[in-house]
């Protein structure tokens, strides 16, 4: 009897290890209220993203949010980057009840804004110019560098690996550029993009293993 109590455990033991799978949701914060200005100089664009760092979101139906996450009721830790628009969304999302485990990895990535003197340019031209130069190795400031970030990500992904491991699930909210990068990552080291949502506003992606 007790050599069959035995088998049996270890059957149930070996089925819940097989069919047993983590989850690392990501995402990304809700719109900034914020109007882009339209055509600028170099300094109206640096301006525009500083300004951009330290205004509130957009009101947003969190339930829109939340049905992608699977048993989002008992999420009671989420990682988030510690500014204004992503603490915002996780605070709203989560209605206060989950702690809000903070971590400047998670900050978006920071570029320096291009310095084109006498030059005019729509914001998002301004924008993306200057972080495909960032991310080419040029960078000023004292900015951190694109390399340094990645490899900085590449540290706190074990964190969160280990938490999803422990926990079942690990819940991100942090910016567009950071979520690629952590997808990227994640899927080096063998995590499967279940859901794919884009890195829009209020996007959820959802990685597995």
């Amino acid at each position: 009897m007790m050599f069959k109590l035995a088998i049996i455990s270890i059957c149930f033991f070996i089925t819940t290890s097989v069919y047993a799978s983590s989850k690392i949701y990501l995402i990304r914060h809700a719109s900034v209220n914020i109007e882009k200005p339209g055509w600028s100089n170099a300094k109206e664009a640096q301006f525009y993203k500083e300004r951009y760092n330290y205004t509130g979101i957009l009101a947003f139906d969190r339930k829109e949010v939340l049905n992608k996450i699977e048993n989002y009721k008992e999420i009671d830790t989420v990682f988030c980057s510690p500014q204004l628009r992503a603490l915002q969304t996780a605070q709203i999302l989560f209605e206060g009840k989950a702690f809000l485990r903070t971590s400047e990895h998670l900050k978006e990535l920071d570029y320096p804004i291009s310095t084109l003197p006498l030059i005019k340019l729509p914001v998002n031209i301004w924008l993306t110019m200057s972080r495909i130069s960032w991310m080419a190795g040029n960078t000023a400031n004292n900015k951190p560098s694109y390399q340094d970030r990645k490899e900085n990500l590449e540290i706190f992904v074990d964190e969160l690996i280990a938490y999803a491991e422990k926990n079942g699930i690990s819940v991100v909210v942090a910016h567009g550029g950071v979520n690629r990068e952590l997808i990227r990552i994640l899927k080096k080291k063998g995590w499967k993009l279940e859901i794919r949502d884009g890195l829009g506003n209020l996007s959820v992606n959802c990685l597995s293993k």
